[in-house]
């Protein structure tokens, strides 16, 4: 078996940044030996950072590359191709293609796209085309009447690990205040018919009186099929109690401090938005991610949208919020992968799996992910 020997002066384990030489065998860190100076065989990575490789459970990134422009499709294997090395080579080695199951988004219709790009991804990968490992999270509507019809054909997908259950209707949770949507909206420079437009299209193919039996419909499918189940944009005290009853382990982009506060007081995983991190807010006027962070309410950042905002945000906690190397970069790694079961990867011990980013500070503080390796293998 290959055995691989790379040192840095600044790795990050659980228990602290420490210099060693962390020690690959295959697949798997064989151990992270204390040293002070690298070892004739090592690979001397001295000056940059290593840390565990980054796990993603929340990205809509994969639809970008489906749709690059509005109206404008891109073949769906070509598109998990580019999805997947934006993805890596932000460090980014476990990512959930995180799939909408309702809905229009800048003319995208999901509905029609769901079967293609999970297919697309699905071939990438039986292929060796890909370079991070791709799970699939599924979010779940609750007012769409078709819910169960776009869910159930993927129930035996190997790569299914998450569901979601959401409600995007304006007037609720993410958008409740809908008159500072509004608000939003024509300070976009909107006008009144655009703003009525982008309402309809909010309120289209939804029918709330669904979303009870729908809601209890997700859950039981994620009780079957053994799926962690994720609530998102919880508002709340009384969203995140029922979260709570229907076994949720992760409270996904909580829209306020109190809601964040009770789903950590369940023990539920509170996930936040990285952009939202780096931009220092919500762009929907929501709970801020640093003040969660401040409020030792945050456990995990999701790129959402942005792949580099999640080795950014991490550098972000350390650099401007104090917290230890190890515990922010938890947030991005060990605490994303144990959120949703996976145990073998997140963290530089034995026994997991060779996952490794190698980063280099730049101008500003920037964390230029300069090698990234994926179970023991160089990937970008």
């Amino acid at each position: 078996m290959t055995e691989t020997r790379i040192f840095s002066d600044q790795v990050v384990t659980p228990e602290g940044q420490i210099a060693a030489e962390v020690i690959v065998r295959g697949e798997t860190i064989a151990a992270v030996e204390p040293k002070s100076a690298p070892s004739p065989a090592a690979l001397d990575w001295r000056g940059d950072v290593l840390i565990p490789g980054l796990v993603d459970i929340h990205t809509d990134n994969l639809e970008k590359h489906y749709q690059p422009r509005p109206g404008a499709l891109w073949d769906a294997y070509g598109a998990a191709l580019a999805h997947d090395g934006q993805c890596v080579t932000a460090g980014i080695t476990t990512v959930f293609d995180s799939l909408s199951l309702h809905g229009r988004k800048d003319g995208l219709d999901r509905k029609d796209a769901l079967g293609p790009m999970i297919a697309g991804v699905d071939q990438a990968q039986k292929d060796g085309a890909l370079r991070a490992d791709h799970l699939l999270h599924l979010r779940c509507e609750v007012t769409n009447p078709e819910l169960l019809n776009l869910l159930e054909p993927h129930a035996d997908n190997p790569r299914l690990k998450l569901l979601s259950v959401m409600d995007h209707t304006p007037g609720q949770r993410q958008t409740a205040n809908v008159e500072r949507m509004h608000e939003r909206l024509v300070a976009a420079g909107r006008s009144a018919e655009e703003i009525e437009e982008i309402m309809a299209r909010r309120h289209a193919g939804r029918d709330p009186g669904v979303a009870y039996d729908n809601r209890r419909k997700v859950v039981a499918f994620a009780r079957e099929y053994g799926l962690p189940l994720a609530a998102h944009d919880d508002e709340t005290i009384e969203h995140v109690d029922e979260a709570q009853d229907d076994g949720c382990v992760i409270a996904e982009f909580p829209v306020t401090l109190p809601a964040a506060r009770k789903a950590r007081e369940y023990g539920m995983f509170v996930a936040m938005g990285a952009p939202n991190f780096v931009r220092g807010g919500s762009h929907s006027g929501n709970l801020s991610a640093r003040e969660a962070a401040q409020a030792d309410a945050l456990d995990i950042l999701a790129s959402d949208y942005v792949p580099l905002s999640m080795i950014r945000s991490a550098f972000m906690l350390i650099d401007d919020l104090g917290w230890t190397p190890q515990r922010a970069i938890a947030t991005v790694a060990s605490g994303p992968a144990r959120s949703v079961g996976l145990t073998d990867r997140g963290e530089l011990a034995a026994g997991q799996r060779a996952d490794l980013v190698r980063v280099s500070r730049r101008s500003g503080g920037w964390p230029a992910p300069v090698e990234v390796w994926r179970q023991g293998a160089r990937v970008a």
